[in-house]
């Protein structure tokens, strides 16, 4: 099935392939992650109360367990998007489908801001740890370098991979609206 908007051919059949493509490698993508996450928050908890009972500063403590309590939204988060990709429903009408994957590829969700709330824990995690050592300011520098360098490649990423089949999906909708 084609549908012809301004010049541009839109072949559903192949939008959809490409779609359960990247849908499949990103599930898989996200269920690694997800492991190792769960993998490494009992590794962590072991460290933040070992390291305590080494130092018996309760700054330690706070430390780890702000990195563990940001391990634990990452790997909920990760689930969440794992189950979103894995279980994307191919056989729903077409409109409805479109307008789901659509959905999955909007580079900015709500459910998004989970993701600042895991990394506001993981700075306080950082800042705990080099307050007491005098070096807050460097770690904050080169942490929020890395977070906006990541985002930034996240951006690109984006753009390139996933924006062409997220417009694609819309143009097709709008299509079929007749709009």
């Amino acid at each position: 099935m084609n549908f012809k908007r301004k010049n541009n051919d839109i072949n559903l059949d192949q939008l959809v392939g490409k779609l359960q493509k990247e849908d499949k490698t990103y599930g898989k993508l996200f269920k690694l992650l997800k492991i190792i996450y769960w993998i490494y928050i009992p590794i962590y908890i072991l460290l933040a109360i070992g390291i305590f009972l080494i130092t018996k500063e309760i700054d330690d403590l706070f430390a780890g367990f702000c990195f563990i309590i940001s391990f634990i939204i990452f790997a909920l988060i990760l689930g969440n998007y794992q189950k979103d990709f894995k279980n994307a429903d191919y056989a729903l009408p077409t409109l409805l489908m479109l307008k789901n994957a659509a959905n999955r590829y909007k580079p900015f969700q709500l459910k998004g801001l989970w993701v600042i709330l895991a990394i506001i824990f993981m700075d306080a995690g950082f800042s705990i740890n080099s307050f007491a050592k005098n070096h807050i300011i460097t770690i904050q520098i080169i942490f929020l370098g890395i977070m906006l360098i990541s985002i930034l490649v996240g951006i690109i990423i984006w753009f390139i991979k996933h924006k062409p089949l997220r417009d694609n999906a819309l143009r097709l909708v709008a299509e079929i609206e007749g709009e």
